[in-house]
């Protein structure tokens, strides 16, 4: 490398410039560039000088650099473009050139700048633009862009439309040439009946959201969102049909108040069935207490003297009868201490071996209990099937009339004047 030249004056600028500058020669050839060149691509000033620069452009950009070099070496004056330069490691970086021929001198004045971080910015926010717009354009909800409109007093007096998505302008059955420019106050009435509401919004810097149902003859009975916000130069707004959600909600509604009104129906049911149970409980508590009432007057126990029970059976003795009997006799012998009970059967309609049966328990029991049980009133009829079925020899004493037996009875108590 020339040593003069690394300390005149240029040399100095080529080596303190963060752009990437240089010249170049008619000959394809870097001739002289600036220490950034190493910084920014990691090749060594050796072999930037090297080598053809084309060498270094990206294949893509090639054959519009050599156009651009063309049109630069032919004496075209000053060209700016951008292309992608290869580094050391294999990528590439974005290079925007601003470049003077001198014909006479056979070189190019060039100064380029690495622009690869704005390059990528640039891209991404293309990429989230048309993220975006894809976004609005398959939004379920109409969307428009609107710019306020101020007079020369500085009062918002009107709103342009600016965007709107294809659910928009399929909204108001319009084209996008036929809405996008033009003034909110130009187009339906409904349109500028929100103008003063877009206004508002505007002033306030604060969005709105709200629910109201459409009085366009077209949309009859259906029901919108609004939601209007602010942008500094004006108010984006979503318009969404909630007419589902609002049938949804009636039916909601109503199926709540069927709901309410079953269940006070209910409540009623369950009251007046609680009242029947109370009423059913207090009437099946009476039949007991009749029932009870009634047995005891079917089975009366009666204490003829101290000592002695008299039980007069009357009707048909079964089963439940006959534990009732059982029951009430045995509980009378341990009260009293009887020493006799005496079973009267001159009211027993009729006598069968379950009759018997149930009189011999009734004997027995009264005998565990040390009371001596005899038997009045059996007729022949009782008396023959009692010895049919070998219950004659029983452990009891029968008698004819209930009188015999009370005479008995009291004789062996050794009470007075019993005759």
């Amino acid at each position: 490398m020339n040593q003069a030249w690394q300390t005149d004056e240029l040399g100095r600028f080529f080596e303190m410039s963060v752009d990437l500058i240089g010249t170049a020669g008619f000959d394809g050839h870097f001739k002289r560039v600036g220490q950034a060149w190493e910084r920014t691509l990691g090749f060594s000033r050796e072999e930037l000088l090297s080598t053809p620069f084309i060498d270094f452009v990206h294949p893509d950009d090639r054959e519009r650099t050599l156009a651009e070099s063309a049109q630069v070496f032919g004496g075209s004056g000053s060209v700016t473009f951008t292309n992608r330069y290869r580094c050391r490691d294999g990528s590439y970086r974005w290079i925007e050139w601003n470049s003077s021929v001198h014909p006479e001198e056979e070189l190019v004045y060039f100064v380029a700048r690495d622009i690869t971080d704005r390059k990528r910015a640039e891209e991404s926010l293309l990429e989230a633009e048309s993220r975006f717009r894809a976004a609005v354009e398959g939004s379920l909800d109409a969307f428009f862009v609107l710019r306020s409109v101020f007079d020369e007093a500085g009062t918002l007096v009107d709103f342009v439309i600016t965007d709107a998505n294809q659910r928009a302008l399929a909204g108001m059955s319009m084209l996008r040439e036929e809405i996008v420019g033009k003034r909110l106050s130009e187009l339906s009435p409904a349109a500028r009946q929100q103008l003063d509401k877009y206004a508002r919004v505007v002033r306030t810097g604060e969005r709105l959201l709200e629910e109201e149902q459409s009085e366009s003859p077209a949309h009859k009975d259906r029901w919108f969102q609004h939601q209007v916000i602010p942008l500094s130069d004006g108010v984006a707004i979503t318009i969404r049909d909630i007419t589902p959600f609002k049938q949804l909600e009636a039916e909601l509604r109503e199926a709540l108040q069927r709901r309410a009104i079953h269940a006070e129906e209910l409540e009623e049911k369950n009251r007046l069935l609680a009242a029947e149970n109370t009423e059913r409980e207090r009437a099946e508590a009476l039949m007991r207490r009749q029932q009870e009432t009634m047995r005891a007057m079917s089975t009366p126990i009666i204490q003829a003297w101290e000592g002695v029970l008299v039980l007069p059976i009357i009707g048909t003795v079964e089963t439940g009868r006959a534990n009732d009997i059982m029951e009430r006799l045995l509980t009378e012998i341990v009260r009293t201490s009887a020493r006799f009970a005496i079973l009267d059967l001159t009211g027993v309609n009729a006598v069968d071996a379950a009759t018997v049966a149930h009189l011999l328990a009734v004997v027995r029991a009264a005998n565990l209990l040390g009371s001596s049980c005899l038997v009045s009133g059996i007729s022949p009829e009782i008396a023959r099937t009692m010895t049919e079925l070998g219950a004659a020899d029983g452990g009891f004493k029968t008698f004819g009339v209930l009188q015999s037996a009370l005479r008995y009875a009291l004789s062996r108590c050794g009470a007075e004047g019993a005759r």
